[in-house]
């Protein structure tokens, strides 16, 4: 795989048109934007006991620079995601993963390769060096910011995994909730399996409290929409640990 790099002005038209859906050479991933420097990235894969499932990513520009949140489903989905970034002159810079889940920390090693440096939760990267995958090659505990006024990473508690964390990009005041967030569309709490629904009403809280002007949410499956989103995860959370 070449190195990300600047290419000059060759993605001027590309750009141009960038308020339309764009996909590269995988139909399976597209890029949409969300605003003038976020882009939601979406992906999907079939997955045993639910079908085919889309997942979410964001990519945030600052100037020449572009950061990833999540990677993709697939290990081919990141050259189409290389490709779109090619067009654009822009230089991936960072990669973060809100889980050690394939839909999110899959495939860290392409990026280290590239000496782009990634940035997940101290227990998603032991996770991820448990299942002999590369772990990230910057952890955190409680909050880090990866770039100033752009991108800051928060570890509210256990969700839909112990190590799921929510991503703040300040600018926009949009929150990508990743699959802590359950999308408004849904009334099923998803793969419970390796979170804890017990205290899973009470991570939510502590994004509410911790970002009380949120105005977007994307979760990391399904439709974008607004703080709503989290209000509705908190309620199914809670009911669900009182039915147990």
């Amino acid at each position: 795989m070449k190195a990300m790099r600047k290419h000059g002005l060759a993605g001027l038209v590309c750009f141009i048109l960038s308020t339309c859906a764009w996909s590269g050479l995988a139909e399976n991933l597209t890029i949409q934007p969300l605003s003038d420097t976020v882009f939601m990235h979406q992906s999907s894969r079939e997955v045993e006991g639910f079908g085919d499932v889309s997942g979410n990513g964001l990519i945030v520009v600052d100037g020449a620079k572009a950061y990833l949140i999540d990677t993709p489903w697939d290990r081919a989905d990141i050259q189409v995601i290389q490709n779109w970034l090619d067009t654009r002159a822009l230089t991936l810079s960072g990669v973060v993963a809100t889980h050690s889940h394939d839909d999110a920390g899959g495939n860290l090693d392409v990026f280290h390769k590239l000496q782009i440096p990634t940035w997940a939760h101290a227990l998603t990267s032991q996770l991820l060096e448990e299942k002999g995958e590369a772990p990230s090659t910057h952890t955190f505990t409680e909050s880090v910011t990866v770039l100033p006024e752009t991108v800051e990473l928060f570890y509210p508690g256990p969700g839909h995994t112990f190590d799921n964390i929510v991503v703040w990009i300040p600018k926009q005041k949009l929150l990508f909730g990743g699959c802590f967030v359950r999308a408004l569309e849904t009334d099923s709490m998803g793969y419970t399996a390796e979170g804890d629904v017990q205290q899973w009403g009470e991570s939510v809280q502590r994004v509410l409290a911790r970002y009380p002007n949120i105005q977007g949410v994307v979760p990391g499956h399904g439709k974008a929409g607004t703080v709503e989103m989290l209000i509705k995860t908190q309620r199914m959370a809670r009911q669900a640990a009182a039915d147990k």
